[in-house]
């Protein structure tokens, strides 16, 4: 695996991230912009669960873009709750697909815990991806989703034990969207998925795997 510390601007802000690809000459890659939890709890790009998919992903034949939000790390700005973010996310898209070895019609968007709560309150973001992986999303993002509109395929993995997410009351959410996702419930794992990241990464690959290649 190769990876690249990177930077990117918008709207005046600079923000930091890593890409990270297979080894060698590769051209025409799938890529992905991963979303970190929230910043107020310690939520960063090196987060578990962002590395673990990452990595995963890349050994599937992958390139991914991490990335700070605005007031983590060395990305500037200050934090506003989700309602600034995805000005990010679209430039880290525009990064993406605009890098050497990436194919720009084949890239999607994954977001874990507050980043699947970005990913899912931005209209524009959902015209910019070609497929969508949301980790731990919690059910008052999924029903307020302008993604319920959407046609991209979307797959939702929790565990029965995360407590913000609910899956046990999400299938009535999930019937509302027009396309309905697939949603994957690994028994055991918490909001942390601490111990549980080899039981999760597996199946946001093969989400991507079948939707980007």
């Amino acid at each position: 695996m190769r990876q690249s510390a990177v930077s990117f601007k918008t709207k005046g802000l600079t923000f930091e991230g890593v890409m990270a690809q297979p080894e060698g000459e590769e051209s025409g890659l799938p890529g992905v912009v991963i979303c970190h939890p929230h910043p107020l709890y310690g939520g960063n790009m090196d987060n578990n669960v962002v590395l673990a998919v990452s990595y995963g992903l890349v050994e599937q034949g992958f390139a991914t873009l991490r990335f700070n939000f605005r007031g983590v790390g060395n990305s500037e700005g200050e934090h506003t709750k989700g309602e600034q973010e995805s000005q990010e996310v679209l430039a880290a898209l525009e990064l993406m697909k605009a890098w050497p070895s990436v194919d720009s019609k084949w890239v999607g968007l994954a977001g874990y815990s507050f980043g699947s709560g970005v990913v899912l309150g931005n209209a524009a973001l959902h015209k910019k991806a070609k497929a969508f992986a949301l980790i731990s999303p919690s059910l008052q993002a999924l029903e307020n989703s302008p993604l319920k509109n959407g046609k991209q395929p979307a797959f939702i993995i929790t565990g029965d034990q995360d407590k913000l997410t609910q899956s046990g009351q999400m299938d009535s959410v999930l019937d509302t969207f027009s396309q309905r996702p697939t949603i994957h419930v690994v028994a055991g794992a918490d909001h942390f998925w601490g111990g549980y990241e080899d039981e999760m990464v597996p199946e946001v690959c093969r989400h991507f795997s079948e939707h980007l290649k």
